[in-house]
Parts: C-alpha cells; sequence; structure tokens
C-alpha cells in the first residue's frame, strides 16, 4: 500500500549534514568560522578557545563589568574579538592580551580602525598589569575576560597578586568552577579553592550562559562572576603559608580527621595537634571539610604558638 499523500509523494527529507550546513549559513558561528578560515586560522583547544558568538550576551557582560568613562580595560584573552568592541564603547582605553599569535593579527585586522583598543601580544599570566595602568595613565585597571577554562586557577591568582592595580574584576568561568568557588562548608563543592578565592575576594555571580552561546561548544554552561577583591583578608593570621598550608593538607586528605591530617601538614605528632586543636577551640575528630575559613585561621593561629 503506498503511504504518498494525496498530493503526490513527499519530496525527500534532506539529510542531517545538509541540514545541519543549511542551519549555518549567515548565522553568526558561520560568519565567525569564514572569517577564521579564510586567514588559516580555527579555534585551539590547546589555548581552551570558545568564542562567544552571541553579541547580545557580550553587550549584556559588558553592561555586568560597570565601566567607567575613564577606565583603562585590561581584556584576558580577546579571541574573535566579541567584547572587545563594546568594552571600547564604555571604556577610555582597552587593552586586549591576546596570547595566539594568529588571532592577535586577526583583532589588529578587524578591530584596527576602532578607537581605544590597544591589542597586545602576550601571555596573561606574564603580564605586568601595573605597568599597563602606568602607561595608560591610571592607577587601576578594570579586568574582564572570557578566559581559558584550563587556566581559571592561575589566571585568578595572577589578578590576586597584582590586585593593587586593579579596580574590578568580571571573568566568565565555568559554571561548576563558579560553584565551587561559592560552597558553603560541608558540600562536596568546597574545597582549598572555595577559602583560598574567599581569602582574597568576595564573589559576585551575575549571570549564566549556556554552552550553545559558544563555538566550540564547551561541555558545560558558563558563569560570570565578578571578583570584588579585598583591601583586606577577612582573617588574621601571622603566618599566611602557614594558614593555607594546612587547608591544603585538610583537603588533600578530606575524608580523615583534623588529628591526621593536621600532623601530615604541619609535622608534628598527634599529641601537638590535639593541643593546638583545644587552643583553637575546635574538636579534632572534625574533618577539614567542615571548617569555616575563620576555624583555619584559629587553627593557624594556635600553630604559631607551638611551632615558633
Amino acid at each position: 500500500m503506498s503511504h504518498d499523500s494525496p498530493r503526490g509523494p513527499r519530496p525527500p527529507r534532506a539529510s542531517h549534514y545538509v541540514r545541519e550546513r543549511a542551519s549555518l549559513e549567515g548565522t553568526p558561528r558561520r560568519r565567525l568560522q569564514d572569517a577564521l578560515a579564510s586567514r588559516g586560522l580555527s579555534p585551539r583547544k590547546r589555548f581552551g578557545q570558545n568564542f562567544l558568538i552571541r553579541d547580545d550576551l557580550a553587550e549584556r557582560i559588558v553592561e555586568h563589568a560597570r565601566l567607567r568613562p575613564d577606565d583603562v580595560v585590561v581584556e584576558i584573552g580577546p579571541g574573535a574579538g566579541a567584547l572587545t568592541p563594546h568594552l571600547a564603547q564604555r571604556a577610555r582605553e582597552v587593552v586586549a592580551v591576546e596570547k595566539d599569535v594568529g588571532l592577535a593579527a586577526f583583532l589588529r585586522e578587524e578591530l584596527g580602525e576602532l578607537p581605544r583598543i590597544t591589542i597586545v601580544e602576550a601571555d596573561f599570566l606574564e603580564f605586568d598589569i601595573a605597568a599597563a595602568a602606568r602607561e595608560h595613565g591610571s592607577e587601576q585597571v578594570a579586568i574582564v575576560g572570557n578566559i581559558p577554562y584550563n587556566i581559571t586557577t592561575p589566571i585568578i591568582e595572577r589578578i590576586f597578586e597584582q590586585r593593587a592595580a586593579i579596580r574590578s574584576a568580571v571573568l566568565l568561568v565555568q559554571k561548576e568552577y563558579a560553584e565551587r568557588l561559592a560552597a558553603a562548608a560541608g558540600t562536596p563543592e568546597y574545597g582549598s579553592l572555595t577559602l583560598f578565592v574567599r581569602y582574597h575576594a568576595l564573589l559576585e555571580p551575575l549571570m549564566t550562559l549556556k554552552s550553545s552561546a559558544f563555538w566550540p561548544r564547551p561541555d558545560v554552561d558558563s558563569m560570570l562572576v565578578r571578583f570584588i577583591l579585598r583591601e583586606h583578608p577577612p582573617v588574621v593570621v601571622p603566618d599566611e603559608a602557614r594558614l593555607f598550608r594546612i587547608i591544603r593538607g585538610s583537603f588533600q586528605m578530606r575524608r580523615k580527621q583534623l588529628l591526621n591530617t593536621l600532623e601530615e601538614a604541619l609535622g608534628v605528632n598527634k599529641e601537638v595537634v590535639a593541643r593546638i586543636c583545644r587552643q583553637a577551640g575546635i574538636v579534632a575528630e572534625r574533618r577539614g571539610e567542615t571548617l569555616t575559613l575563620d576555624e583555619f585561621a584559629r587553627l593557624a593561629r594556635a600553630a604559631e604558638d607551638h611551632l615558633a
């Protein structure tokens, strides 16, 4: 029995490949692909390149950055320049720091005629933010970036190292990473990274971006977050290095009790650990993953008395 409709046989369905190619024609993703391909460029996985292809979202990201007309902006990894022109419309100068040689050349060609944009071919992890601020007649800069997921922590560490020259920092990171930074004590996401960031900054989540907003499409969604850099840490300790040695040791063996983790982290016996915990007012049988930053600071202060 024929299944043709009364109006005649149905036209053959286009293959998935043909439909996908047709859907790309004229889209931002297709235009970006063509623009890069014409210069022999493509996303480099080694550099963690996922380009934002939604101009409306680029506009919202820049709005969240709360830029001032006299701001000097350092953009981390501008990539194909989704954010850069929007930043330049709101700031006095944009210093776009791009490590990829090919993309840096692409940006100079694409954005060369726009005012207030300087393309710097450099690795942000080696970039001197204070020198850039001085060069452009400013004491501090605003940091904005859609940063590579594979070096998020080193980038944040670099920002904290140079925080005296930074007024604000708004970054696009993996959503799961942002959740780790904001986690509460005792949750699976809570860890030494949470406390490291909390020691240096307050975190404000701003917006979530679906993975479909990027090309190549990453496996996870992203979150835009603001780091409000602290002038002074929220806790007082005599030795910052010892504080983080205690924290890291506690999370390297997160299911073990402080009695065991501190013995190894501090290189002392359990009797000394017990005295440190008693002085800090913390039960030695607790696990490190349940402690707040303030409680870790109490342990660090108590340890100073016993290890000096």
